[in-house]
């Protein structure tokens, strides 16, 4: 076997293609639930290994000026994720480290199956690829549920990659991206936050805190809210919508994220 360490990793990712990349150690993982747990997928697992691939600031822009509603599809790097993932993922397997790539998945369809045996989750094992994330110390969730990195806030989409190489993880992220500003909460008009309320959701390595999103009147959305084609009842993608694009001009206007853009997103109200 070839010697692979954390740098070493960082580097295969990044010449693959990755933008972030981030690992989480087992220690990490272990006490989430079953159906949402990569031990039940590979019990002999390591590290988790959370690759992040940018969401082209241009893929917003026909959204932001309502000229061009299909922009966001044609700057999105979902069909790229899988590609770059699985040749990052032959790169550690021909060292001899085995992989088991992941998407992010509605946790809705967790239980779907049968269980093959007394004390296994029920198929699929859907893991919370914003925890995932987070553990890897790539950011945290900001108070309108929307993922935010240093790099570029919202926007961007993860993949994860269990393995049962051991590697020295990231320290979690610290800082807050997230200054409560309610521009997100502000933005949307058909009033899916309730800002009067908190929802929170415990894991092992922190707590995730934000506010209620009604998925009923996302559905109502016409600033580019796009649902969940296999589970209605899930949150639909809000990075082209109202809020998300509040989001992303909140930020970069205050000057907080690292890869700032020459022009200003928001040019008008």
């Amino acid at each position: 076997m070839f010697i692979m360490d954390s740098a070493k990793i960082k580097q295969i990712a990044r010449d693959c293609g990755v933008d972030l990349i981030g690992i989480a150690s087992r220690d990490r993982i272990e006490g989430l639930v079953p159906e949402g747990n990569p031990t039940q997928i590979m019990p002999h697992m390591k590290s988790v290994i959370v690759l992040g691939y940018q969401v082209l600031r241009g893929a917003l822009r026909g959204i932001e000026t309502g000229s061009c509603w299909n922009s966001l599809g044609g700057g999105s790097p979902l069909g790229f994720m899988s590609e770059v993932t699985y040749n990052f993922c032959r790169h550690l397997e021909s060292a001899g480290w085995e992989c088991v790539p992941l998407h992010s998945q509605s946790k809705n369809l967790r239980k779907q199956g049968v269980s093959v045996a007394q004390g296994k989750p029920e198929p699929d094992v859907i893991v919370d690829m914003n925890y995932l994330a987070y553990a890897a110390g790539l950011g945290h969730l900001g108070e309108g549920k929307l993922f935010l990195s240093p790099e570029y806030g919202p926007r961007q989409y993860f993949m994860g990659v269990v393995t049962d190489l051991e590697l020295q993880p990231d320290p979690l992220f610290a800082g807050n991206l997230c200054e409560a500003c309610g521009a997100c909460l502000k933005a949307c008009p058909a009033r899916a936050y309730d800002a009067e309320k908190w929802a929170e959701e415990s894991f092992p390595a922190g707590l995730f805190k934000w506010h209620p999103v009604h998925i009923e009147s996302c559905r109502i959305c016409k600033t580019g809210s796009t649902g969940n084609p296999y589970d209605s009842a899930a949150d639909p993608n809000r990075l082209g919508a109202a809020c998300g694009r509040a989001c992303v001009a909140h930020l970069e206007a205050s000057g907080r994220l690292k890869c700032a853009l020459k022009s200003s997103f928001r040019e008008n109200e």
